[in-house]
């Protein structure tokens, strides 16, 4: 499906760089941080400039979506922001302009059209309300996930969802988090401010000046092409603000957990893994599901 390959480049190297092809999951390439003082955070930083395989080729990206009709999609979509909300006001409070977490959730929904009234409704949740749930399981062909959750009822919520694993093949299990690391993820879309494409080669330089370890090519869920630019959890902001101020227009911001160690499937556990996903992404309470699955 996928390959890897790691080489060490001058910057030189680096703007000659280009690697064809779009989807969600990606082939790594390693590209070491040149020596110039001016675009670097550390003198031995490594750029992982993460590119797709060829069409036709990586049949997670094609499988693990399966959509239903387009309101119920929406519908989900919507619900699974809502839990967002509820999660940044929680943990940070309702006043976004103190709440970093919460502007860009709300910056999220806004993209996507999400209604006024419903965003406010999730505002006005109790702040204590529900319990912040982060689950290990391990799926088909021995991949990792994280399942996060914002529940008003933990011990349901966790019965439900070793329900949910245990009917489409998979199970709780702890050790699945080291298969993933805690970063920030800034989206940008594929033109700059002046409407200009920016391919990968361009985006890798200003990976370079802005400060990230990684970039992805990536489809949202309208399947319109995208960069998440991968960077350490704590600079987040700081890579946003430089990436708009080299010209890029960033659609959002957010912590995600990103697998280091990924898993190939075959056919079938691919088929199976898709479904699961689905089923735990269909619970009311699931936020997010994440996989390692290349």
């Amino acid at each position: 499906m996928t390959s890897r390959a790691a080489s060490r480049l001058t910057r030189a190297t680096a703007r000659g760089f280009l690697v064809r092809g779009l989807g969600f999951r990606v082939t790594p390439r390693c590209v070491s941080h040149p020596e110039s003082p001016a675009c670097r955070p550390a003198p031995d930083r490594t750029l992982h400039v993460t590119a797709a395989a060829s069409a036709g080729h990586n049949k997670w990206s094609k499988v693990r979506h399966i959509k239903g009709p387009k309101d119920l999609e929406r519908s989900r979509i919507f619900s699974k922001l809502s839990l967002s909300i509820r999660l940044a006001v929680k943990e940070g409070g309702p006043n976004p302009e103190l709440n970093n977490n919460l502007a860009n959730v709300l910056e999220v929904c806004r993209s996507k059209h999400m209604p006024k009234s419903t965003i406010e409704a999730a505002l006005k949740m109790e702040k204590t309300k529900g319990t912040y749930l982060l689950y290990e399981a391990r799926g088909p062909g021995g991949s990792s996930l994280l399942i996060e959750a914002l529940s008003n009822s933990g011990s349901k919520c966790h019965l439900d969802i070793k329900h949910i694993l245990n009917k489409k093949g998979g199970m709780m299990a702890e050790g699945a988090r080291h298969s993933f690391d805690k970063k920030g993820v800034v989206v940008v879309g594929v033109e700059d401010r002046e409407k200009k494409a920016v391919n990968l080669e361009r985006a890798l330089e200003l990976a370079i000046e802005a400060g990230a370890e990684d970039v992805m090519e990536a489809e949202n869920e309208e399947e319109e092409n995208l960069f998440k630019f991968i960077c350490d959890a704590s600079s987040l902001h700081q890579v946003r603000k430089k990436l708009d101020s080299l010209g890029l227009c960033s659609v959002s911001c957010s912590l995600e957990y990103i697998p280091h160690s990924k898993v190939q499937l075959a056919d079938l556990d691919l088929e199976q893994a898709a479904h699961l996903i689905q089923a735990l992404n269909n619970h009311e309470d699931v936020i997010h599901v994440y996989d390692n699955i290349q």
